[in-house]
């Protein structure tokens, strides 16, 4: 990630995910633009005007979200990282199957949630861009 790379950020959560885990500000100062919206399905319909690089999604309520990610993973190829409260084996599983590409069981401390975000951005680059 360079100093002047803008990565578009949207965090899909109806809990107290950007004050908890993620410090939107610093987020900002670390090159990302940065959409909450706590509603799946406004999310899902914003989709094409947001454009994210990658997304953020919680798992409130968990059924919502794993069809939230199935939805997501047929329209679009953009990383998304799944938090929640399932134990990390099966709460894998299942956000892998629905089409995550990662799940964080909460809480996350903020460095390992922007180191992640910056090594699956960096991974995901390069897989398109050969870069």
């Amino acid at each position: 990630m360079t100093e002047e790379t803008k990565y578009n950020l949207l965090i899909i959560d109806r809990s107290d995910l950007t004050t908890d885990e993620i410090s939107v500000s610093a987020l900002s100062k670390e090159g990302f633009e940065v959409t909450t919206l706590p509603d799946h399905s406004e999310a899902l319909s914003r989709l094409i005007e947001l454009r994210p690089d990658l997304i953020i999604l919680g798992e409130e309520p968990a059924e919502d979200s794993f069809k939230t990610c199935r939805q997501l993973r047929q329209v679009a190829g953009m990383p998304i990282i799944m938090l929640g409260t399932i134990t990390r084996s099966r709460g894998w599983v299942r956000a892998i199957n629905a089409g995550a590409d990662l799940y964080l069981t909460r809480p996350v401390s903020k460095a390992e949630l922007a180191a992640r975000m910056k090594a699956i951005l960096r991974r995901h680059q390069w897989a398109c861009t050969g870069v």
